[in-house]
């Protein structure tokens, strides 16, 4: 099954478009068989997609709730759809999926078809209604960028402040946080504009703007062509500039969205399901094997997952991806999908999913957030393994980054995993993680200091960096010699890749650089490669690539049979041919 039930709507997964160029959606209907209209939701990309999926999500199931279907896409070269943004016409692959998405809705039945654009998924949606004949009935703007170029702009400056907190060498490109543009791409993407054009948009059009960023003269004079109505929003901030455990629904905005939707209802009428895959074939190379994904539901909470596999013969353990407290199924830098169907074009299973009640895995609206370092987060990755490998638990290869490594190597170690291949693990930092067992101390300032530190994650992401660095110095590695030892008596390939800035956090004080040096070395069952240029965040471009580049060869090399190739955009910007 690939549906989500409940009684008021349902959520299933589909692929649809071209065979060529497949695009992955989420399609939420209501619970009964009649329906007032149908709804496309174009999402922002990369690092601001993840932090608005459970928004968004929620609009989705409100719009289901009143009557309408939503169909929520992931756009060409991002998300879980085919492709990259380095691929020619990726724009123009853009407007094709806002205009089969609005079709797919339209091919329900449905008596009108409006639409919901956040971010440059706005100037995306935009830009479509200019080039495309889309006969929208209702158009929201929310949090729009004018165009690529100023979506470009405003993120350059983002991370420009977040660089600030981390040690980086800023020789290579960093654009964002999750994508790197060539110029060939920036180039394009910057003629992206929603003030182009003077097709009409909508029949209606709802721009909620920030409080603190007045919209641009040029778009504003655009959209004051249009039967416009106006609203400013003051929760943007809380909602995407944040890290995803701190993020706050932007509650106020999604009432006024909804209602604005809602009052334009259309009389109810029966609608059809419409057609899409469960399964597409996400890549074609004519050196390598086809790639196809599937979605899967893992364990009795139906743990929302995606399979990539080869067509043709399988090797190897396994690949599962996990995912630390800032990422979702899709990875950093949408890492997980890339490396999925890169491996699986050599014949590597591989599977990325999310945790209980994260991502797209079940949740009811109004239910609480899950606290980020659920100590139940390892019976999660057990469940899943159960159910997507029953027979061998064990021929597998955890892949994961920062939390998701800590997680990683607990499963390792209880599964006996054929390899464990971990990005900037957790040198001491878990004490956070494991703070239950401090506030069962039989010391009251110990049980307080858990406490304490449990309360100020909480509180502000800027404190915890401060206990991170502290930790981090005077705590033992989470790779200690020990956790090194169990993990070859059970027969486990270990790779670490670190940032120097993990490991040395002061490496101008010759001592403590000596006792960093000292706590995690390579042997024979264990690799360790301190990355020039990598950060925590992996913000930086060059030191990303270079990890992903070791990475990427090592598990070709120990687990596919197929060391030495190079042919990869990771190799190529890394420098390490």
């Amino acid at each position: 099954m690939t549906t989500t039930r409940v009684d008021s709507y349902r959520e299933r997964s589909l692929w649809f478009g071209d065979d060529e160029r497949p695009l992955f959606a989420r399609l939420t209907v209501p619970g009964v068989g009649y329906a007032r209209g149908g709804v496309l939701l174009s999402p922002p990309i990369g690092r601001e997609a993840r932090l608005a999926r459970h928004t968004l999500r929620s609009v989705a199931i409100f719009l289901a709730q009143n009557g309408f279907i939503s169909l929520r896409i992931d756009q060409f070269g991002t998300g879980d759809s085919s492709g990259t943004l380095d691929d020619e016409g990726f724009v123009d692959a853009w407007f094709d999926g806002i205009e089969k998405g609005s079709a797919l809705l339209r091919s329900c039945g449905v008596p009108s078809v409006s639409a919901i654009g956040m971010r440059i998924g706005a100037t995306i949606l935009g830009a479509a209604t200019a080039a495309r004949d889309l006969q929208f009935s209702s158009v929201v703007f929310w949090d729009p960028c004018e165009s690529g170029r100023s979506y470009l702009r405003e993120l350059a400056a983002l991370e420009a402040l977040r660089k600030g907190d981390v040690m980086i060498d800023l020789s290579g490109p960093v654009v964002t946080s999750e994508f790197v543009f060539s110029d060939e791409a920036a180039a394009l993407l910057s003629q992206v504009s929603m003030s182009a054009g003077t097709r009409p948009i909508a029949e209606r059009v709802l721009v909620v703007s920030r409080e603190d960023r007045p919209l641009p003269r040029k778009l504003r004079a655009r959209l004051e062509l249009e039967r416009t109505e106006w609203a400013t929003s003051t929760e943007q901030e809380a909602m995407l500039e944040t890290e995803l455990p701190l993020v706050k629904e932007p509650e106020a905005t999604i009432v006024r969205v909804l209602d604005w939707i809602v009052a334009d209802a259309k009389d109810p009428v029966a609608y059809r399901e419409p057609i899409g895959a469960l399964e597409a074939v996400v890549s074609r190379n004519a050196t390598v094997l086809p790639v196809r994904e599937r979605v899967v539901e893992l364990g009795p909470e139906e743990m929302f997952g995606i399979v990539s596999e080869p067509i043709g013969d399988v090797r190897g353990p396994w690949m599962v991806m996990l995912n630390g407290v800032n990422e979702d199924h899709v990875g950093p830098s949408r890492l997980w999908v890339e490396m999925s169907r890169r491996w699986a074009s050599f014949g590597l299973r591989s599977i990325r999913f999310d945790l209980r009640k994260f991502g797209e895995s079940p949740w009811l609206p109004g239910e609480p957030p899950r606290e980020p370092y659920d100590l139940t987060r390892l019976e999660d990755i057990l469940s899943a393994v159960a159910a997507f490998s029953p027979e061998d638990q064990s021929d597998l290869v955890f892949v994961g980054l920062c939390s998701g490594a800590q997680l990683g190597l607990d499963a390792a170690l209880r599964l006996h995993a054929r390899g464990l291949c971990v990005i900037n693990p957790q040198v001491g930092s878990g004490i956070v993680r494991n703070a239950h067992v401090l506030e069962e101390s039989k010391r009251g300032f110990v049980r307080s200091l858990a406490s304490m530190m449990k309360r100020k994650f909480k509180q502000g992401s800027w404190i915890w960096k401060v206990i991170f660095q502290v930790a981090r110095l005077v705590l033992p590695s989470a790779y200690s010699l020990k956790l090194r030892v169990a993990l070859k008596g059970n027969g486990t390939q270990l790779l670490i890749l670190a940032s120097s800035e993990d490991l040395m956090p002061f490496p101008r004080i010759p001592l403590v650089r000596s006792i960093d040096r000292r706590r995690i070395v390579s042997s024979d069952s264990c690799r360790v490669e301190v990355v020039p240029g990598l950060d925590h965040d992996m913000l930086s471009e060059l030191g990303r690539s270079r990890a992903v580049a070791i990475l990427d060869d090592y598990v070709l090399t120990q687990f596919a049979g197929q060391g030495g190739v190079t042919d990869n955009k990771f190799t190529k910007k890394g420098e390490l041919r």
